[in-house]
């Protein structure tokens, strides 16, 4: 999971994304933002997010990006 704050960091470093539940809700990260995270994880996992993955529930959290990317394989620790 700290791969993932990691790139959320690189997109937003002044946030505090650990202490949040949806960062979109919260703020955090917009549509911009969330474009540029997948590309960061796809080529940080080496997977690529199908269409239907796109939604902003899969990307609210660390634990739902980490659950969204257990779908493809990847064990996120």
């Amino acid at each position: 999971m700290k791969k993932i704050i990691e790139l959320l960091k690189d997109i937003r470093p002044d946030e505090d994304f650990a202490a949040s539940d949806d960062f979109i809700a919260d703020g955090l990260i917009d549509s911009a933002d969330l474009q540029q995270l997948m590309a960061l994880i796809e080529t940080e996992y080496g997977v690529k997010i199908a269409g239907t993955d796109i939604m902003p529930q899969n990307f609210a959290s660390v634990e739902s990006i980490a659950d969204m990317l257990e779908n493809y394989g990847v064990t996120v620790s």
